[in-house]
């Protein structure tokens, strides 16, 4: 699991996710990498 392997909390990993979906979320690198992943994904 991600979270193990950054030595996070999973709770940690997904707010942080969060708020690079907050701070990326309009840029075009971001959109196309997010782009395969399900819409209910965190980030």
């Amino acid at each position: 699991m991600v979270s193990n392997t950054l030595d996070m909390e999973l709770d940690d990993l997904v707010a942080t996710l969060k708020r690079v979906r907050e701070t990326c979320g309009e840029d075009s690198e971001y959109l196309k990498l997010r782009a395969p992943l399900p819409d209910d994904w965190p980030i």
